[in-house]
């Protein structure tokens, strides 16, 4: 019996121990949850690229209808920049999506330069029964004096649907 009394009395004890860890680890963590939005929504980039969502763009000599994957581009400051486009169709699951192609682009832009758009025309590529489902994805660098950032992640257009 005895037993049992001090367990009931230490279990209150363990309680608020338990809970003066968890607030402890709690409020050493807040700095940290607070600080990583912060760093990751600044980021040091001069330019912002768009891929806009593919359009047709007409037909080649033998009649096989074009897509134009088009890229906007803005540098705010003098800026040499890296593009790397890839080339999707996509596809239902669980199919997975089809890779079409890559293409690099390398452009010297500044705020004088304006919007930029970038045309990549292709032939619309017949992979299945039925409409094509084309997108794009952009991802880039930026250089200046010599001085390169790290490449941003994916960007991904819109999705066009085109028959063939």
């Amino acid at each position: 019996m005895f037993k049992s009394s001090v367990n009931k009395k230490s279990h209150p004890v363990r309680r608020k121990l338990a809970l003066l860890s968890v607030i402890g680890l709690g409020m050493v963590s807040v700095p940290f949850a607070l600080a990583a939005p912060a760093q990751a929504a600044v980021t040091n980039y001069a330019c912002s690229v768009t891929p806009l969502k593919p359009v047709f763009a007409g037909f080649n000599s033998s009649g096989v209808k074009l897509v134009d994957y088009r890229i906007q581009v803005r540098c705010y400051s003098d800026r040499y920049i890296n593009i790397t486009q890839e080339r999707w169709e996509e596809d239902d699951w669980p199919n997975g999506d089809d890779h079409l192609g890559t293409s690099y682009f390398s452009r010297h832009l500044n705020y004088a330069s304006g919007l930029v758009t970038i045309s990549n025309v292709r032939t619309l590529v017949n992979g299945e029964i039925g409409n094509e489902e084309v997108y794009q994805k952009t991802r880039w660098q930026e250089g200046s004096n010599g001085i390169w950032s790290a490449y941003t992640g994916w960007r991904t257009s819109s999705s066009t649907s085109m028959s063939n």
